[in-house]
């Protein structure tokens, strides 16, 4: 403190300064209390925030583990009345949810391939259960002899019925080597692109609404007849999508990297893979499809 003189003079006494090491005389019992709240309080949120990231990583693990047990990633499949095959399941970035996209190809009694890609709706282990359930009902009903048309009506009915929940698109076409005819539907697909020669095109597409909404479905059917060189491609919309695009111009742009056509159809897979323009960080599956010449 400070004492002033009559001649003018000041006298000063400070208060010491505490000594290194105190603590500072506490605060009001209740501004106390509310502290002790909020530690306790913030020491729990950190508690279930760690316990739900190792929750989380560990559905990761089992959906990425079942994921890959029904599509292991990178895998050429073995070539197979006359068609050679490539298939490339590609996640958005390294980290994320593994979501619902797949393939399968199927031989069927009497010699036909079946060619399937699908797209279950969400990410995580739920996607991947729905993916499992779809896969393994069109490889059930596959076995009937059904058309692709009949296959998914009736997917589309056990999706409703029994897969609660599961909704997602798939596109089915079913290959016979000997006629060289490809016959085909989609239940809320994309279409078929069919590279020949030096020219993609965006096959027409057949009428279909996506599995798990409306039981009773009908499903359209289109006949293709392939030739020699000819090579398709089964796609999920994740390869192709983008933000400043329409699903129009992005099908045109997609189809224009199917053509040169390499030689090697897995360089041709790789190529198509680096030139696809999508930009909407999903999840994206391919199956190549190729027509042997004969003899080969």
């Amino acid at each position: 403190m400070r004492v002033a003189t009559s001649g003018g003079d000041h006298l000063s006494a400070e208060a010491p300064a505490p000594a290194l090491g105190t603590q500072p005389e506490p605060g009001p019992p209740e501004t106390l209390r509310q502290l002790d709240l909020a530690r306790v309080a913030l020491a729990e949120t950190r508690t279930r925030l760690a316990d739900s990231e190792r929750r989380a990583a560990r559905e990761h693990d089992l959906a990425l583990g079942l994921q890959c047990a029904i599509m292991p990633p990178g895998v050429r499949l073995m070539a197979a009345a006359g068609v050679d095959i490539a298939a490339r399941c590609r996640p958005a970035r390294p980290g994320l949810l593994v979501a619902g996209d797949w393939y399968d190809v199927l031989p069927l009694p009497g010699g036909d391939l079946l060619f399937v890609v699908g797209d279950i709706a969400g990410h995580g282990i739920e996607a991947v259960a729905g993916l499992v359930a779809v896969r393994n009902g069109l490889r059930g009903l596959a076995v009937t002899g059904a058309e692709p048309d009949e296959l998914l009506g009736q997917l589309n009915s056990a999706a409703c019925l029994f897969s609660e929940g599961v909704t997602g698109t798939v596109i089915c076409g079913r290959y016979s080597p000997r006629s060289q005819l490809l016959r085909w539907a989609r239940a809320g697909h994309l279409p078929l692109i069919l590279a020949r020669g030096d020219t993609a095109t965006v096959q027409p597409m057949p009428d279909g609404m996506l599995l798990g909404v409306a039981p009773g479905e009908r499903y359209q059917q289109h006949t293709l007849r392939l030739y020699a060189g000819d090579t398709l491609l089964f796609y999920t919309d994740g390869l192709i999508e983008r933000r400043t695009a329409s699903i129009g111009e992005a099908l045109v742009e997609f189809a224009l990297t199917a053509v040169p056509v390499d030689a090697n159809l897995n360089a041709h897979v790789d190529r198509i893979l680096a030139g696809a323009a999508s930009d909407t960080g999903d999840d994206a599956c391919l199956l190549a499809v190729r027509i042997r010449e004969p003899g080969r």
